[in-house]
Formats: structure tokens, sequence, C-alpha cells
């Protein structure tokens, strides 16, 4: 290759904050942990004032809890980041888990997780291997996958005296970190419009408080006034049951997690491919075998870290790895795995051969420039296009009329770098496409997914086509495969609904009236929901827009959590909000064990390694069917629905599942349909940044798992200590006049609204120039909720412009008065 491909330097493993600084650069002030009672108070009346939007609304009010992640600092490090994988990560599991979960507890979880028979890991949906299935793998399980696990197992508890010792605004002054270290959740809690806190409450009073709410709606005609927000971290038997009762109740919203990330994937393999699959049809043994994989849009050593495993047994086959990324990120660049002797010392084996370091947003344009190299070497599969695709022409004339200056200024990648990409994909006898949230999360990610699914199909990398190919998006959740086949979708299968009429007897709502995750914070500004069900997930964390995604909860009467332990959004209440805390997967069930699906369709089941923490947590399904029973009882007629049996018989809601929802082949032997390759519609071009604009992205830490936080830094990231970061560019910083590690205030505006958000610091990283990252859920409070991609409704978090501006010097303390003895 010449001089402007993309190869990496062998050596080059350190970010432009290692370049431009020390090796550590010291940034600290007050600790967290020094907050006294009066500064809590002023912290959260200061956060709730200075985070605001321009509109007043009861969600600023400083009497109110805050939902956004409080102005607290705390010190701060920036060290060399280290490769993916390693003694650090081991060290980092072992901590966790002993310190968790016992010295005992924990080495029987980390050597049995994800034995057959054992606990199943909840983290991502990463398939596991046979070694793992059997018990013989030496290392079962991720350092994330550990941390998830021991989460569960930790001794701390948050009871009611913990609760009677801290008033709502109190507490959300606190970080989401601290929220989530204070312990499990033991028993049942009811917060009351005009008390300050949660008070405890009976199981038998909480679930009839539910039921009449629930029965109330369904007698007068508007069940529909309920939401039932669901996480793909539930079990396939809690999915289950949670939408028997939520179409019991006459709901149709059943909105999931799935809607804020890979609704765009989904959509795509179906209209495209005709293919009711989530999950894509590439499996773990096709990308292990393929000749190229693709990363785009996502940082496995963070989000999928057991994959890591997969690319280095793909890439010693001679298989070929590229990333694209506005960050370069440490876990696909090098990955050290102490189960390979050869890994224990030296620098680590590299795992991407290049690296194309897209602008936020230019991902479609990277595709289209390797379809329109395709075109100018010919290297079209016609067989396949022949037999399986239609709009060839469409697709060619419109790739035609995009020049090579105006792909490389989209995307943000050189010309040359754009065309080895595209010559790698011609010459791949197979090739996988892995994607992420960094492509589903953009203003235009289903028109970004179906141009990377006409890359695909022009060399035949798709069913029908070649081996060892096809799509593979990478789904954080853990089971968003399995709660979707359960029936937690807002929009099912007309068989399946009509299916549990036939099976059940239940006669459910019209499921094409269903609202989607964002379309039902819509209904709740508008005042269309009463009662909002929250099942695992963290809606004020995942949605964006914090303050009116808060301003919206506050309007619903009831609000329902069935949670481990505490998080922001059980601060952001309704009128009367209910904490009903529910068994931890690493603890034993009664029922029985419970399953997910992974990435590749395949059920797990998983069993409870110990006694639950506290004899007063009940089961997901068990506090549902309960519900169901109390709705029952109070409703004018009955549902018809043996909720008891159904509690009791985990084995007979799974075949419930598999009736209603045959399970579908993961790797079909061709699509269902003729794959249009026609273009999708092109958005307005961006008007440019102006000086002081750059382009944000969301991105999470190491040291996370989805909304949950497990520590306060970003290993991977050289990060330590603090979170309210944004990542720059020396060239962005040069531009804007500000030095490394200054604090900003950032801005954004959007629909006639403008998000603000006060002392933000800066760190030097390597991104593009115009570019700039912060993490989720901190960034949430600046991505306009009306801000999202046309086909799903999913939220553009990956593309959000914001404004950068100098803060204003903090006022000097005054000095103490010396206390006369």
């Amino acid at each position: 290759m010449d001089d402007a491909s993309t190869e990496l330097d062998a050596d080059r493993t350190d970010t432009s904050a290692t370049r431009d600084s020390p090796e550590r650069a010291e940034a600290s002030a007050a600790t967290e942990e020094s907050t006294t009672e009066e500064s809590t108070r002023e912290a959260s009346e200061a956060s709730a004032t200075a985070e605001s939007t321009t509109e007043g609304s009861a969600a600023l009010d400083p009497r109110l809890p805050s939902p956004v992640v409080p102005v607290i600092t705390a010190p701060m490090a920036v060290d060399r980041p280290p490769e993916a994988g390693g003694s650090k990560a081991l060290s980092r599991a072992l901590e966790e888990s002993l310190g968790k979960a016992g010295v005992r507890r924990g080495l029987q979880l980390l050597r049995t997780a994800n034995a057959e028979g054992h606990t199943q890991c909840p983290g991502c949906a990463w398939p596991v291997g046979e070694a793992e299935r059997r018990g013989e793998s030496r290392a079962p399980t991720c350092e994330a996958g550990a941390r998830v696990l021991a989460d569960s197992l930790n001794p701390r508890r948050a009871t009611a005296m913990f609760f009677a010792s801290y008033t709502l605004v109190e507490l959300s002054a606190r970080s989401d970190h601290w929220l989530g270290a204070q312990g499990r959740l033991t028993e049942p809690l009811l917060h009351e419009a005009g008390e300050e806190g949660y008070a405890p409450i009976s199981w038998d009073e909480a679930f009839a408080l539910v039921g009449r709410e629930l029965a109330r709606l369904r007698d007068a005609g508007h069940g529909d006034r309920a939401v039932f927000y669901g996480s793909a971290r539930s079990s396939n038997e809690a999915a289950f049951a949670y939408q028997l009762l939520a179409r019991a109740a006459g709901s149709p919203h059943l909105p999931s997690s799935s809607n804020l990330c890979h609704d765009a994937s989904a959509l795509a393999l179906r209209e495209g491919l005709g293919l009711d699959l989530v999950q894509g049809t590439a499996s773990v043994a096709d990308l292990e075998g393929a000749a190229l994989i693709v990363c785009i849009g996502h940082n496995p050593g963070t989000t999928h870290a057991r994959m890591l495993q997969s690319l280095r047994r793909a890439k010693q086959r001679g298989a070929a790895i590229v990333a694209v990324n506005p960050m370069r990120e440490s876990g696909l660049l090098r990955h050290r795995d102490l189960r390979e002797r050869s890994d224990w010392f030296g620098p680590a084996p590299r795992l991407a051969d290049a690296h194309l370091q897209v602008r936020v947003g230019g991902d479609r344009a990277v595709l289209e420039a390797c379809i329109k190299v395709c075109f100018e070497k010919d290297a079209i599969d016609r067989a396949f296009v022949d037999a399986r695709c239609e709009g060839l022409d469409a697709l060619e004339a419109e790739i035609a009329g995009r020049s090579w200056s105006e792909l490389e200024a989209a995307s943000g990648v050189p010309e040359a770098q754009l065309r080895s990409l595209g010559e790698r994909y011609a010459a791949a006898k197979s090739a996988v496409f892995t994607w992420g949230t960094g492509l589903v999360q953009q203003p235009d990610a289903g028109a970004t997914v179906s141009t990377l699914l006409s890359l695909l199909a022009l060399r035949g990398n798709l069913p029908g086509g070649r081996e060892h190919a096809g799509p593979m998006p990478l789904l954080g959740h853990h089971n968003v495969v399995g709660c979707k086949r359960a029936g937690l979708d807002h929009a099912p299968a007309a068989a399946f609904v009509e299916g549990l009429e036939r099976r059940l007897g239940l006669r459910a709502p019209d499921p094409s009236a269903g609202h989607s995750s964002l379309e039902a914070v819509d209904a709740m500004h508008r005042g269309e929901v009463e009662v909002l069900f929250n099942l695992g997930g963290n809606l004020q964390a995942a949605a964006p827009d914090s303050h009116r995604c808060a301003e919206a909860i506050r309007q619903t009467k009831l609000s329902v959590h069935l949670s481990t332990s505490l998080n922001r959004g059980h601060l952001i209440t309704g009128e009367r909000t209910l904490i009903l805390p529910c068994l931890g997967r690493s603890e034993r069930d009664p029922a029985g064990p419970v399953s997910a699906d992974d990435l590749d369709g395949h059920r797990r089941l998983s069993t409870g390694l110990v006694a639950p923490i506290a004899s007063t947590l009940r089961a997901e399904v068990d506090i549902l069917c309960s519900i169901g029973a109390a709705m029952d009882d109070a409703a004018s007629s009955a549902s018809g629905l043996d909720w008891s049996a159904l509690a009791s018989d985990y084995a007979g809601l799974r075949e419930h599942i598999d009736a209603l929802s045959p399970r579908a082949d993961a790797s079909p032997s061709a699509p269902a349909r003729t794959l249009s390759l026609a273009p999708p519609p092109r958005p307005e071009p961006d008007a440019p940044l102006a000086d002081d604009e750059l382009w944000m992205t969301t991105i999470r830490s190491h040291d996370q798992h989805n909304s949950t936080l497990f520590g306060k830094g970003d290993r991977l990231r050289g990060i330590r200590g603090y979170r309210r970061l944004v990542f720059v560019s020396l060239a962005d910083l040069e531009r804007l006049e500000l030095e490394p590690y200054e604090q900003v205030d950032l801005r954004s505006d959007y629909a006639g609204r403008t998000r603000f958000t006060p002392r933000w610091i800066l760190v030097p990283f390597d991104l593009p120039a115009g570019c700039c990252a912060t993490y989720y859920p901190e960034g949430n409070v600046l991505v306009p909720l009306e801000a999202r991609d046309p086909s799903t409704g999913a939220p553009a978090s990956k593309r959000v412009r914001v404004r950068v501006a100098r803060s204003a010097p903090l006022p000097e303390r005054k000095p103490l008065k010396r206390l006369r003895r």
C-alpha cells in the first residue's frame, strides 16, 4: 500500500492526550465524599438552575430532584491507554468479584460463569463458546461480565433506614456511581406526592396499589394510558409475563431499550431481506472464518470483550480487520489474552490492520465509497445480484453522481484510505460487517444500515451467497433477541397477538397502536400516560434530553420500578412512585432457572449461584404475576389468566414463547424477499460548523455497562476518577483557543430550544477535527428529544451540534474563620 493507506504503525499506541501532556495530567478539586449536607443542597440547586432549557418547567424547579448528574468534581488522572485484556483486566475482575461476593463465592462465580447449569452472564449478547458451556474454559467470562455478575452479590443493602436518611433532592446531588454503590434494594418502597423521600410498604399493599390503578384504567376503557417500558436485561420468562400483564391491562404500549438503539438494524433486515431478526445473519463461526471483518461504530474492548477472542481467532486464520470509528480505541488496536502463553511477554498482538478515522456521522459516506470502488472495478457478483436483488442501475447512477471529493468531505476520511478499504472489500473472498450504536443512533441510521446491506449484496455477502459472510449488529443487552421473541415489543407480529388468544384466551389490544420508547415520552408530555411501569430499565438515563424526559415522567400518576439497586430514575417521580426490589441473576430463583437468547439465537438456561441477599426479595415473574392477580381482583371482570400457575411454571412459559414465536433461522439459506438496492433518501446537508461548534457523539466508558456505572473512570482510555469530560482533538483546542483540562460550558440549539450544561473538563484525544465525545448518560442532557432517525424514531445521540465556551471563573471561597477555644 502507498503512504496514504490506513496501515497502523505497530508502535503507535498513545493518544493525542499523552503526546501533548505528561504521562499523567492531574486535574483535581474537592472530592465527592467530602460533600456536606449544606453543599449537597447547594449543588443540587445550582445543577437544576444551570443545566436547563430556555423554557421554564417543573423539571427546573430546584425543589425537585435533578434529572442530570450534578457538577461534583473529584481527583482525576489521564494516563497512557493500555491494551485490552491482559493482567489489568484480570485484576479488575478479581477485585470486583472477590470484593463484592467474597473470596469463596467470588472464585466460584468466576469459575462457573456461563457453564451449563450455572449462572449465565447478563452482560452483552455475545454467544458462549462450547468450552465455556462445558465449564472447561479458564476464563469463562470477561472483565465486564464479572463485574455485572458480582454487582448483584454486593453485600451492602439500601434499606428503608437508608431512605429515611436522605431526601430525594439530596440523593439527586450525588453521582450515578454513588447511587448504584449504596447496595441492593431489599424491600418495597413508596413515594407519595408531597413527601420528601421513600417509605417502606408491604408487598401486599404494593400489589394492591398497582392492581387498582391498572384495573381502573382497564374498566374505563383507557388501558392505553399505561406504558410498560422494558429492558432487554430481563429473562425470557419475565419478558413474557410482563407483556401478558400489559396486554391483560389493555395496553398496547410495550416500548423497550432496543427502541433507543438497534431498531434501525431490525428495520433494515426486515424490509431489506424479509428476515424478522434483530441479530443479523452472520454467526460467530462466520466471523471467525471470514476473510475480511469491518467493525463500524463500536468498541468491542469495552462493550463485547469476549468478541476479541473471536477476532483473534479470525486473525490467526488470515482475516484482515478494519476499524471505522471517530475515536482511536485501544480495544480494537491491541489485545492481550493471558490464556495464550505467547501473550505473557512483549507487546500485545495487534488486532486491526487499518483504522479509518471517520468524522462523527460520516459512516454512510464510507460505505458509499466502498460501493463506488466495487462499480469502478466491476467487482459485482452478477449472479447473486441478478437472482436476489433489484435496483442495481439506480444504485449505480446514485453512486456515480457522488464524487470522491464529496465522499471525502462527508466522511472526513482521505480518498486514498477510502479507496484502500474499498479495494480490500472488492478483493475479499468473504466479509462480515459488525456495527454498534455508533451507526444506529444517527439522524439517518435506517438509510445507513440499508446502504450497508446493499454493499454486502454487491459481492454476494448475504444469505444465499458466500459462506462466512453477512451482517452482524452487536446488541448491548444480553437478551434483546429473547425479549423480542417473548413479546416485549411495541409492534409485535399479528400472529403473536392472535396466538395469545388461541393459547391463553387473552384478547390483546391492537398491536399496531403501540408506542416506541420516545413516542411514549411524547405521550407523557401530552398528559396521555397515567401509569409508567419499568421492568429493569432506566428510561430517565437511557432517553435523550434529560430535563424534558424528567418533565414527562413527572406528569404520570403512578410510576413503578422493578429494580435491584438504586439509580437516578427512581428520583424522578410521578404523583406516586413504587420501587419493587427483585432477585439478581446470581441469586437462586425458587421457581427454577431462567433463560436468555444470545446473538446466535441460542437459548441458555441460567441458575442462580447463591441464596437471595434478603428473604424479602421476590422474583420478577412472581412480582408481575402477583400484580396481574391483584388487577383481576380489583377489576370488574378478570382477564382469564391463571396468574398463580404462570408464576410457578417457567418451563410452561418457555413453551408458550416457542409456540407463539417459532425460532427464526439465524443463518437462512437465502433472503426471504428480493433486496432493493435503490438508494434511500438523502437528508439535507448540514450547515457548516460555526467557529465555536463541534459535532458531539456520546460514548460509554470501560467502567460501565449500559447505564450502570461500576466506577468513575475509563481504563481503556486512560481516565481515572472523573466522567464529566469532553474529549476533543488538539487541532480543535487550538481553533477554539482553549487549553487542555480547562473547564467549558456546552450548549445545543435545536427546534427552538437551547440545552445548556456547565463546567466540563476538556481532555485531548485522537479525534477528527470538528468532533468531540462525552460520556453517556451525562451527555444526554444535550441530545434533543426531537432529533431522531425518521425511519425508526431512534435518538440521534451520535451526531449532536454543540457550542463550546470557556466557563466563567469560580468565585473565590471565603476563608473559614478560626474557632476560638
